[in-house]
C-alpha cells in the first residue's frame, strides 16, 4: 500500500484514498473537539484531588493563586470549544482555536510544580502522578487528533519544567523531570499507531457508507428501470401488472373501485410508414407526454405493448373514468404529438371499471372490447 503525506491528525492514514483520507482527519478533529468539551465538566474533580493531597501543606494563597489561573483558563477554554460545537468543527477554520484551548489547558496543569510542589517530600510525588493521570486522560480524548496532544503536552512539559527548576530538591526534581518526560513519551510513542488504525477505521466507514449510498441508488436506478418502458417513460408491463394487482387485492379488502383505460392510437402504422419508424418513436413518446398532461394525481399510465397504452385509475368509477378519458381524448387531438415534422394522431378509448366476482383478466378484456368498439364505430372516440 502506499502511504499518504502525513495527515493534519498528526499521523498518517494509509491505504486509502486522498478524498477519504481528508474526511477521516476532518471527523477525528470534530471527535476531539467533542470530546475535549464533554471532558472539561469532569476537570474540577482534578483540581479537588490536587487540594486535598496539598491542604495543610501548602500555602493556601498559593493554592488558590493556581486554582484562580486554572479556572480562569478552564472557563475560556468552555467558551471557545462551546462555540466551535455549536458551530460545527471544522479543521480548517477551528484548529487554532483547539491549540489555543490545548495549549491553556497543559499551562493550567502544568502550573502545579510552580505553585504547589517543593513544600513537602511525601506530597510531591503525589502531584506528579496527578500530571501522569492527567497525561493519560487527555490521551483518549487527542487520539483522533495528536496535533492538540503535542500542543496541550508541550506546553504542561515546558510549565512543569520550568517549575520543578525552581525546587530546592535538585536531584529529586531531575528525577522527576525526566520520569514525567519519559511517560509522556511512552504515551506518544503508544498513540501513534492507535490513532492510525483510528482513523484508518474512520476512513474505512466513510467509504463503506459511500458505497452503501452509491449501491443504493444504482439498485433504486435498477428497479426504476426493471419498471419503465425505455421509449415512452412510462410503466410498462411489469409496472402494469404489479399494480393492477395491488388494485385488485385493494377492491377485494375494501370495496374501493378502481377503472382502467384501454388507449389506442389510430392508424399509427401510417405514422411510421410516412415518416419512419425514428419519428414512430418521438411521437409514441409525445403521446404519452400529453396523456400524462390530462390524468389525475395518482392515476398510472403504462404501455401496453405497440401504440397501446393503459391507464389505471384508482377509486375511480365509470363515470369518472369516462370524463377522464374523454378529457384525454380531446387533449391528444387538438394538437400535434410533433412539431417537426407534424405528426397528428387521434386515440380510441376504452373504459372498464371492476365489478365484483370479476377477474383481471376479464377487466382488461372488457376494456380491449371497448376499444375495438371505439375503432369500428369510426375511432377518436371513447366507449365503455
Amino acid at each position: 500500500m502506499q502511504s499518504l503525506p502525513p495527515s493534519p491528525s498528526g499521523s498518517n492514514v494509509t491505504g486509502q484514498a486522498p478524498a477519504t483520507a481528508a474526511l477521516a482527519v476532518e471527523a477525528g478533529f470534530a471527535q476531539c473537539v467533542v470530546g475535549l468539551r464533554r471532558t472539561l465538566f469532569s476537570t474540577p474533580v482534578g483540581w479537588v484531588l490536587a487540594l486535598w493531597f496539598c491542604w495543610g501543606k501548602v500555602p493556601q494563597a498559593h493554592m488558590m493563586t493556581w486554582l484562580g489561573v486554572t479556572a480562569t483558563f478552564w472557563l475560556t477554554n468552555l467558551v471557545l470549544l462551546s462555540r466551535m460545537v455549536r458551530a460545527g468543527p471544522q479543521l480548517q477554520r477551528h484548529r487554532l482555536q483547539l491549540h489555543l484551548a490545548a495549549a491553556l489547558d497543559g499551562l493550567g496543569w502544568g502550573l502545579i510544580p510552580v505553585f504547589l510542589m517543593g513544600y513537602d517530600p511525601i506530597l510531591d510525588p503525589l502531584l506528579v502522578c496527578v500530571l501522569c493521570g492527567i497525561t493519560a486522560i487527555n490521551a483518549q480524548i487527542y487520539l483522533t487528533y495528536l496535533h492538540g496532544f503535542y500542543v496541550q503536552e508541550g506546553m504542561l512539559w515546558l510549565a512543569c519544567t520550568l517549575g520543578l527548576a525552581q525546587l530546592g530538591e535538585r536531584e529529586a526534581a531531575l528525577d522527576y523531570g525526566v520520569g514525567y518526560s519519559v511517560f509522556i513519551g511512552l504515551m506518544i510513542y503508544y498513540m501513534v499507531p492507535v490513532t492510525r488504525r483510528l482513523l484508518e477505521g474512520t476512513g474505512l466507514q466513510i467509504a463503506n457508507a459511500s458505497l452503501a449510498e452509491q449501491l443504493r441508488v444504482a439498485l433504486t436506478v435498477e428497479q426504476r428501470d426493471a419498471s419503465t418502458d425505455a421509449l415512452t417513460g412510462q410503466g410498462n408491463r411489469r409496472a402494469l401488472d404489479a399494480l393492477l394487482g395491488h388494485q385488485m387485492d385493494l377492491a377485494a379488502r375494501t370495496g374501493q373501485p378502481f377503472s382502467v383505460l384501454m388507449l389506442d392510437i389510430d392508424h399509427f402504422k401510417k405514422v411510421n410508414d410516412d415518416f419512419g419508424h425514428m419519428v414512430g418513436d418521438d411521437a409514441l413518446l409525445g403521446f404519452a407526454l400529453r396523456v400524462r398532461e390530462y390524468l389525475r394525481q395518482g392515476d398510472v399510465c403504462a404501455r401496453y405493448g405497440g401504440e397501446e397504452f393503459v391507464v389505471v385509475l384508482p377509486g375511480a368509477p365509470l363515470q369518472k373514468a369516462l370524463e377522464v378519458a374523454e378529457r384525454v381524448r380531446l387533449g391528444v387531438a387538438q394538437a400535434p404529438l410533433l412539431a417537426t415534422p407534424q405528426v397528428h394522431a387521434t386515440v380510441s378509448i376504452g373504459a372498464a371499471t371492476l365489478v365484483p366476482g370479476q377477474t383481471l383478466e376479464d377487466l382488461l378484456q372488457t376494456a380491449d372490447t371497448a376499444v375495438y368498439a371505439a375503432k369500428r364505430g369510426g375511432r377518436n372516440q371513447v366507449r365503455s
